[in-house]
């Protein structure tokens, strides 16, 4: 991920976790990214997310459902 965000030249990368077994993937992802893409930030969500569980794997937003997803993108895109 952090290849295509380095590429790309992307302002914000999104993760979805669907079973509790990723968030730890999800965590290691979000550090990989901190180190190599410094300038991009993450917005996470999925079925068994959560704020809290966005903060514990270091994301910068949680996202509910696909309509707040847009809405930090605009965010983050406006900028």
């Amino acid at each position: 991920m952090a290849d295509a965000v380095l590429e790309s030249g992307a302002k914000l990368a999104g993760l979805s976790a669907l079973m509790t077994t990723t968030v730890s993937g999800m965590a290691e992802t979000i550090e990989l990214l901190r180190e190599q893409a410094p300038g991009c930030k993450v917005m996470v969500g999925g079925a068994v997310l959560n704020p809290e569980y966005a903060q514990m794997v270091g994301a910068d937003y949680y996202a509910k459902d696909a309509t707040e997803g847009a809405r930090i993108a605009a965010e983050v895109y406006a900028d």
